[in-house]
């Protein structure tokens, strides 16, 4: 059976790690899909890194690595793809912004041969429309190196 790695950068999320961890748990186990849950402490000043290991005592599929001082999302996600041990990775939100009720398709798309199964936000919500045009840049050069439409 494969396995699937979610990496989860952490900044100052001691109150979403216990949940994130149980929404994300009970989801894939009963979609049957085998998973470890990899979060990334970045620099958080709160609790986050001792929620995370008091999940991994819980959970023996949830695992953490905390980061000395604040690196940034992509410093996080990185060091969680390093960690990984999975077949495929998702990397989302630890704050579940990115809707977890899409990963068994995106688990599907993924066992049936896609190699890069790529998630976009269909609303960007109240972001500033400098981001929304710098997102929908990166959007578009993304699919261009990666020969998608």
């Amino acid at each position: 059976m494969s396995l699937l790695s979610i990496v989860l950068p952490a900044y100052n999320e001691e109150q979403n790690i216990a949940n994130t961890a149980k929404v994300l748990g009970e989801l894939l186990e009963q979609h049957g899909i085998d998973y470890e849950l990899v979060f990334i402490s970045d620099g958080s000043k709160d609790g986050t890194f001792e929620r995370i290991k008091e999940e991994s005592a819980r959970n023996p599929r949830v695992r953490g690595a905390e980061f000395s001082r604040n690196f940034g999302k992509e410093a996080g996600i990185f060091a969680g793809l390093e960690l990984t041990t999975g077949d495929a990775v998702i990397v989302m939100d630890c704050d579940l912004q990115h809707p977890p009720e899409v990963i068994p398709q995106m688990w599907e798309k993924w066992q049936q041969g896609a190699e890069i199964v790529e998630g976009i936000k269909a609303d960007r919500g109240k972001e500033s429309l400098g981001y929304k045009l710098s997102a929908g840049l990166f959007y578009k050069i993304m699919s261009k190196l990666i020969k998608m439409d």
